[in-house]
C-alpha cells in the first residue's frame, strides 16, 4: 500500500511543470529537466516532512531510475570534457544509492555517502562558476542538482542537525541562483513589415545547451488588434530550455527557498 502511495506521489510530482502556449514549440519533445525537477521535489519532501522507511526506500529506487534516464540526454549536449568529472561522480553516486535500502540503518555508511556527495556538489558549484563553456556549465548544473537532491534525502538519515541541513539547503539555493544568472536563455527579436496593414515580430530564444524555441506575434496596424497573440518571452525561454538545468533552477527555486 505504501509503495502504491509513493508511486502516486511520484506521478503527481511528474505532473508539476510550467505550461507554455501552444504557439511556443520547444526543439525536443522529451525533456530530461522534468526528471531532475521531480527528483528535487521528491528530495525536498523527504528532507522537510520525513517519510517512513518503506516510503524512503521506494523513493530512492525511483530517484535512481530518474538519474539513469537523465544521464544520456545530458551527456549528449556536452562539447569536450569539462563536465566529465561532475557527471561521472553523479553516475557513481546513483549506483551507490542502489544499496541505500540495505545500508540505510548503518549511520556511518550514510554519513560517509552524504559527506562525499556534498563535497562533490561543492566542487560542481565551483566548476560552474569557473567554466566559460555554456554547454559544460549546463551539464554541471544538472549534476549538482542531482547530487544536492541526493544529499537532502540522505542528510536526515545521516543525523545532520538542523543547522547543518539549513546550511546545505542554502548552498543548494546559491548554486541554482548562479545557474539562473549564468545560463538564462538568450532571446532575439526580428520585426517584419508585412505590408501597410500588418507587421509581425518573431522572437527566437536559445538556451545554454543549444536548444531553441521561436514564436511570432502579428499586429493589424489599422485596428490595433493582435491576430497572433503577443509572445510571452518568459514562457518562450522555458520552452527553449528543454534539457537545460536553467529550467530546473527556474522551476525549483521557489520551493527550495520555502522555510
Amino acid at each position: 500500500m505504501r509503495r502504491r502511495l509513493v508511486r502516486g506521489l511520484i506521478a503527481t510530482l511528474l505532473a508539476v511543470g510550467v505550461a507554455v502556449p501552444s504557439s511556443v514549440q520547444p526543439a525536443r519533445a522529451q525533456d530530461v529537466s522534468d526528471s531532475v525537477i521531480t527528483l528535487v521535489f521528491t528530495a525536498v519532501r523527504i528532507g522537510r516532512d520525513g517519510l517512513s522507511q518503506a516510503e524512503v526506500e521506494a523513493l530512492v529506487r525511483e530517484v535512481v531510475g530518474l538519474v539513469g534516464q537523465a544521464r544520456n540526454e545530458v551527456i549528449s549536449h556536452i562539447d569536450g570534457h569539462v563536465a566529465a568529472r561532475a557527471l561521472g561522480e553523479m553516475d557513481g553516486f546513483a549506483i551507490e544509492y542502489l544499496n541505500y535500502e540495505q545500508f540505510r540503518r548503518d549511520r556511518r555508511w550514510v554519513q560517509n555517502l552524504a559527506s562525499r556527495i556534498i563535497t562533490s556538489a561543492s566542487h560542481d558549484k565551483r566548476d560552474l562558476n569557473a567554466t566559460q563553456d555554456d554547454k559544460a556549465a549546463d551539464a554541471i548544473g544538472h549534476a549538482l542538482n542531482v547530487k544536492y537532491a541526493m544529499a537532502e534525502a540522505a542528510a536526515r538519515d545521516a543525523g545532520y542537525n538542523p543547522e547543518s541541513r539549513k546550511l546545505l539547503r542554502q548552498r543548494y539555493i546559491e548554486a541554482n541562483e548562479r545557474i539562473m544568472q549564468k545560463l538564462e536563455p538568450k532571446c532575439e527579436v526580428m520585426w517584419t513589415e508585412n505590408d501597410a496593414y500588418w507587421y509581425s515580430k518573431t522572437w527566437a530564444c536559445k538556451a545554454a545547451n543549444g536548444e531553441t524555441a521561436a514564436a511570432t506575434e502579428t499586429l493589424n496596424k489599422v485596428t490595433g488588434q493582435w491576430t497572433r497573440p503577443q509572445v510571452n518571452v518568459e514562457d518562450l525561454k522555458l520552452a527553449a530550455a528543454v534539457n537545460s538545468s536553467w529550467k530546473v533552477a527556474k522551476t525549483t527555486l521557489p520551493t527550495l527557498k520555502q522555510p
